[in-house]
């Protein structure tokens, strides 16, 4: 069919000829000549329309949990939407709240809808506002399944450079992925995870309250023994201890995790100032200023001693254990050396 013929003459321009024409019998559209094909993108028809705000209306009010063909409209959606559309910011919003049922998140997977969100982070940096934070949220979200992690761990880099934003909410969501993005460190991503520390710290008290999503990542940050060195080379922040002076339970079960699993792994890998000072950031290289001073150093290591016997007859088993716990591992860990100790083994 596509070598006929047919009755219409179509004129076109032909370089070579200047300003004549040619006149050449039409084809029928041929299946073995692609240029033939016109195509229509059907996602461009769906932004902005009715059907998509019936979607978006039904998942958030009526419907918790996804379909094929939703998820094949989201995907459909999220690939031809510009970031000022009018409809992203709910579309994003029903779908970071359908991450919360197990079977939605394998249906995002399935379709590559997880994959999507991701691939839009790198450029999401100069969306609006609302809609950059509520997509970091789908991501964060998202990082709760396991299953995820090899396509979370492609949004780590630039997870972690909203950690240095303006916008205080964009922040917390950050550390909140990072959280569930750190749950298992692997050795290759340990690198990627350090300059998360000074953040961490330099947020740990906030206008004089423990900053929760802090702690919470520095407590998965210590579970991996490998990243401990480096967080105790950081710069250590003003009344560190007071973490353990607190009445809220949610706050010090965390601080008491926290010191205890960084304790635990300086007794297990054997770590004195002497094998984590190459990591003290410090410009003068100053031992004092590091966290591992902070901690283990003659005051501190006196406090913290002080604290945790307090702690082990604590109303709350989970703290008083684990105090008892901290005070073991205390003992096995080496007296920081004092100025001129070295002069008394001449």
């Amino acid at each position: 069919m596509g070598q006929q013929n047919s009755g219409f003459v179509v004129k076109i321009a032909s370089p070579r000829l200047g300003n004549t024409f040619q006149a050449v019998p039409q084809k029928d559209p041929d299946e073995t000549n692609p240029e033939w094909r016109i195509t229509v993108n059907p996602a461009a028809e769906l932004v902005g329309s009715p059907r998509l705000r019936a979607l978006i209306d039904r998942l958030y009010h009526h419907q918790k949990l996804l379909t094929d063909f939703d998820a094949k409209q989201i995907l459909s959606a999220l690939q031809c939407m510009d970031p000022t559309a009018e409809l992203l910011l709910p579309l994003l919003t029903v779908l970071s709240n359908a991450t919360a049922y197990p079977s939605n998140q394998l249906l995002m997977r399935e379709f590559r809808l997880t994959n999507r969100v991701v691939e839009m982070l790198p450029d999401s940096k100069h969306w609006p506002r609302s809609t950059r934070v509520i997509l970091l949220q789908c991501i964060a979200n998202m990082a709760v399944s396991s299953d995820n992690m090899d396509v979370m761990k492609l949004a780590l880099n630039h997870i972690v450079s909203r950690l240095g934003s303006d916008d205080e909410m964009e922040v917390v969501v950050a550390m909140q992925a990072l959280t569930n993005l750190s749950i298992n460190i692997r050795k290759d991503q340990i690198q990627k995870f350090v300059p998360v520390i000074p953040h961490c710290l330099n947020r740990l008290w906030v206008r004089g309250e423990v900053n929760l999503n802090a702690l919470r990542l520095l407590v998965n940050l210590s579970c991996c023994p490998d990243m401990v060195p480096y967080l105790l080379g950081n710069k250590s922040v003003s009344g560190l201890l007071r973490i353990l002076d607190t009445d809220r339970e949610e706050v010090l079960i965390r601080a008491v995790t926290w010191i205890l699993c960084t304790t635990s792994a300086v007794d297990a890998l054997n770590l004195t100032y002497d094998r984590i000072s190459e990591h003290n950031l410090d410009p003068f290289h100053n031992p004092s200023h590091t966290l591992y001073y902070s901690i283990y150093g003659p005051k501190g290591r006196e406090e913290l001693e002080t604290q945790a016997r307090h702690l082990t007859n604590h109303s709350n088993k989970d703290v008083a254990s684990k105090s008892a716990r901290l005070l073991e591992a205390l003992a096995n860990v080496p007296p920081f050396p004092t100025a001129g100790s070295h002069l008394n083994r001449l």
